[in-house]
């Protein structure tokens, strides 16, 4: 019997980290179409196409993301709450933090294009890594890392 209930519990926890692995994958698609429209002068997948060094870094970079939002799922999933307060199948308070997370993301993201290409602090031209498919892939990879960080430490904030 007590094995029975392992797997139960085994299963069930399985379930909660891959249904909040998929809510978060599935934000984290939204953010980089997102920053795609918001970097208006950099046409990130119009320029990666083609370039194998490109593309793998935004794979690579999606890689990363994937695997701090799994890890973060795991230690903390915010899907089949255990808590009856809030609701039986969410943890509603997880997930307003990952929500609000990713909403965090899309504005430093959105900010830093903003202070980078526009205002150019440091004299450089943010819009030049258009140019050259690697950086554009670096880009992307530097974005999607920033984001899994964000939402990673949006997963294992201690709420009480």
């Amino acid at each position: 019997m007590a094995g029975e209930e392992f797997l139960f519990s085994l299963g069930l926890w399985f379930i909660r980290a891959f249904v909040s692995s998929l809510i978060c994958l599935f934000m984290g698609y939204v953010a980089i179409r997102i920053i795609s429209r918001i970097t208006t002068d950099i046409h990130e997948f119009e320029t990666i196409k083609g370039h194998p060094l490109a593309t793998s870094l935004f794979i690579s970079g999606f890689l990363i993301y994937a695997g701090f939002v799994v890890f973060g799922s795991m230690v903390n999933p915010f899907f089949l709450s255990q808590s009856v307060m809030i609701g039986a199948y969410f943890n509603l308070q997880r997930l307003l933090a990952v929500l609000l997370s990713f909403f965090v993301s899309l504005l430093f993201g959105w900010l830093f294009y903003v202070i980078f290409a526009k205002l150019k602090p440091f004299g450089i031209d943010l819009d030049d890594i258009n140019k050259n498919p690697v950086a554009v892939g670096a880009f992307l990879f530097s974005y999607e890392v920033f984001l899994g960080l964000i939402v990673y430490a949006s997963l294992t904030l201690p709420i009480a």
